[in-house]
C-alpha cells in the first residue's frame, strides 16, 4: 500500500473493519510485535528502506496496513516520546519511496487531480518545452503533473507562492513539489492519528504497550547521540517563549467569566504536565509517579499560576481565595491547600484540554499562530517546538564541534 492514509487504504479499512478501533483490536491476533517492527527497524542500519519493503503484493496489502496501524497504536502510549519522531520519519521515507516506485500520487491522502486547462503557451514556458538542450530527464521534472484546490494547497505549503503556477483557483504542481506536499500532509495526519488514539489507549490490548517498549529501544538506538547530549524527554525547566498562544493569553490575565477556566483548568494542567511529566507513561499518572517531592510545584508552577490569577480583572485569588484548593484538586491532590506527596492520586491529575474544548469554553484564548497547524492539544504544540529547538541545538553543536 503506497499510502496508509490514502483513499484506497481508508476504504479497505472501512470495508473490512468499519473503524480504526476495531482494526486495532484485530491486529494482535494477526501479526506479532516483530512483524510490526519490520516496517521501521531498517532505519537503525540504513538511510533508505530495503527493497523487500518497497513492493507489496496485492494479497499482502491488508497485512501491510496491520503493521503500520500497529505502530500507531503503540505510539498512543508515548505520544510525546522520541518513538513518535522515529516512526514518523521511517514511515514517511518508506511510503515516499513506494510512491516514487509507483510513479503516481493518485489515491493518496492529497486532494489532487491530473493537471488540466493550462494554456499551451504557459505550459511550454513553465516546462521549458522549447529548450532543446534540456535533457529528457530534466524536462520530465519540469512537467506540471497535478493540480490541487488552492485552499487545500495553502493549508500545507510552507514556501513562497511565487514558486507556484496558480490558475482559476488551483495550484499546479510538478512531481517533486507534489511529493514534498505529500510528506507534509503525511506527517500532519500521522501526528493527528497518534493524538486521537491517545484518547482511547486504555481500550487497547497489552500488545501495543509491548510494541511501544520495543520502539523505545529502537528510537533510543537511532537517536543515541542526541540523547547522550540532551538527555531523555522528562522533567525540564519551562520555556515560556515556546508556549502556545492560548497559554500565553491565560498568563496575561483574563476578565471575569473566563478566570476559572483559563487559570484553574488550562494553566494548571498545562504547566504541570509540561514541567513534570511531558510524556506520561499512562493516562492515570499521578504527580508522585513523576517527582519525589513537591518543591517544583510550590516553587516554580504555583507562583506562575498565582501571578496569572492576580493579573485577572478582578484578581482571581482575592475574589475567590478557595480557588487555591481547586488548583491542588486539578493537580490530583484532592480538595486541600496543604497537600503532601502521598495525597497525590486523591483526585484526577487533569490533562490539558484539547484545542476544540478551549475554543468552545474560552474562545478568546484561541489565537492560532503558524505552529498551531495540525495540533490538537496545547501540550503537543509546546513539546513539538521544544523538540525542534533541541534538535537545532544538537545539530549546531555537532557542526561547531
Amino acid at each position: 500500500m503506497p499510502d496508509p492514509f490514502g483513499r484506497e487504504a481508508q476504504e479497505l479499512i472501512r470495508r473490512e473493519f468499519g473503524d480504526i478501533l476495531t482494526l486495532l483490536e484485530r491486529i494482535p491476533s494477526s501479526i506479532g510485535v516483530d512483524e510490526a517492527l519490520s516496517l521501521v527497524r531498517w532505519m537503525t542500519d540504513s538511510s533508505e528502506p530495503p527493497a523487500e519493503l518497497l513492493k507489496i503484493d496485492a494479497l499482502e496489502e491488508l497485512r501491510d496496513l496491520f503493521r503500520f496501524y500497529a505502530l500507531l497504536g503503540a505510539l498512543a502510549f508515548s505520544p510525546y516520546g522520541i518513538e513518535v519522531e522515529f516512526v514518523r520519519k521511517a514511515t514517511a521515507k518508506l511510503y515516499r519511496a513506494r510512491i516514487e516506485r509507483k510513479g503516481s500520487l493518485e489515491g493518496s491522502l492529497l486532494e489532487i487531480e491530473p493537471a488540466e486547462e493550462v494554456p499551451e503557451r504557459d505550459r511550454k514556458i513553465l516546462e521549458r518545452a522549447m529548450d532543446r538542450n534540456l535533457p529528457k530527464e530534466d524536462k520530465e521534472k519540469l512537467k506540471l503533473k497535478y493540480r490541487m484546490p488552492l485552499s487545500k494547497f495553502i493549508e500545507l505549503w510552507d514556501g513562497s507562492l511565487k514558486e507556484i503556477y496558480i490558475r482559476r483557483g488551483y495550484a499546479y504542481l510538478r512531481w517533486e513539489e507534489t511529493l514534498r506536499l505529500w510528506e507534509m500532509a503525511f506527517e500532519r495526519r500521522f501526528d493527528r492519528a497518534v493524538s486521537i488514539l491517545t484518547e482511547v489507549r486504555d481500550e487497547l490490548p497489552e500488545f501495543y504497550e509491548k510494541l511501544r517498549e520495543k520502539l523505545e529501544e529502537l528510537a533510543g538506538e537511532y537517536f543515541k547521540e542526541r540523547l547522550e547530549k540532551l538527555g531523555k524527554v522528562g522533567a525540564k525547566p519551562l520555556r515560556l517563549d515556546l508556549f502556545p498562544p492560548c497559554v500565553k493569553e491565560a498568563l496575561k490575565g483574563v476578565p471575569a467569566g473566563m478566570r476559572n477556566y483559563a487559570i484553574t483548568v488550562l494553566l494548571t494542567s498545562f504547566l504541570s504536565y509540561a514541567r513534570l511529566c511531558p510524556n506520561p507513561p499512562k493516562r492515570d499518572v499521578r504527580v508522585k509517579d513523576c517527582v519525589s517531592d513537591l518543591r517544583i510545584i510550590e516553587e516554580e508552577i504555583l507562583p506562575i499560576i498565582i501571578e496569572a490569577g492576580n493579573r485577572c480583572k478582578p484578581p482571581l485569588f482575592e475574589d475567590q481565595p478557595h480557588e487555591i484548593k481547586n488548583i491542588w484538586y486539578h493537580l490530583g491532590f484532592g480538595l486541600t491547600d496543604s497537600p503532601t506527596l502521598e495525597d497525590s492520586g486523591n483526585s484526577t491529575w487533569y490533562f490539558p484540554p484539547n484545542c476544540d474544548k478551549i475554543r468552545a469554553n474560552a474562545p478568546q484564548l484561541c489565537k492560532p499562530d503558524k505552529h498551531c497547524r495540525g495540533v490538537k492539544n496545547p501540550l503537543t504544540y509546546y513539546l513539538r517546538r521544544l523538540a525542534r529547538e533541541e534538535r537545532s541545538e544538537a545539530q549546531g553543536g555537532e557542526e561547531s564541534g
